[in-house]
């Protein structure tokens, strides 16, 4: 599938700010109709038209499918990373988004890094059913 790299990263960054708004507010917040619309928005785009082979893929097919490469720094320290090449599509787009500013080698991210995103991940999709429950 061809990847529209930069639909994509609009449509992950307007998820990523909407979630981290709506990671502040109580669920049945007033203030949580505006993330939550933006939210079903980028979602009904998802639906419609998904970008990226994996975009149905759940939190455990990535976990089980994306592996883990050690590595040997110049300096001899061993790494434990998961190279950028493993990761598909939209998820590669989405903790990128997740992970502004993290520290990171050349070759991908460390995968603890990786672990936590795919652990928060599925906190953030259960703080979001809770504020739709409660809209």
């Amino acid at each position: 599938m061809m990847v529209d790299a930069d639909h994509l990263w609009k449509r992950e960054r307007k998820r990523r700010y909407a979630l981290w708004d709506l990671e502040r507010l109580q669920p049945g917040s007033d203030r949580a109709i505006q993330c939550l619309a933006i939210l079903d928005e980028v979602e009904r785009q998802d639906q419609d038209d998904p970008i990226g082979d994996a975009a149905d893929m759940s939190v455990e097919e990535l976990r089980e499918s994306v592996p883990e490469t050690e590595i040997v720094g110049v300096s001899g320290s061993h790494f434990v990373i998961v190279l950028d090449e493993h990761i598909p599509e939209p998820w590669k787009t989405r903790f990128e988004e997740a992970s502004t500013g993290s520290t990171r080698l050349r070759q991908g991210c460390y995968a603890r890094d990786w672990r936590r995103f795919l652990r928060l991940w599925s906190f953030e999709m259960q703080r979001v059913a809770a504020h739709k429950e409660l809209r």
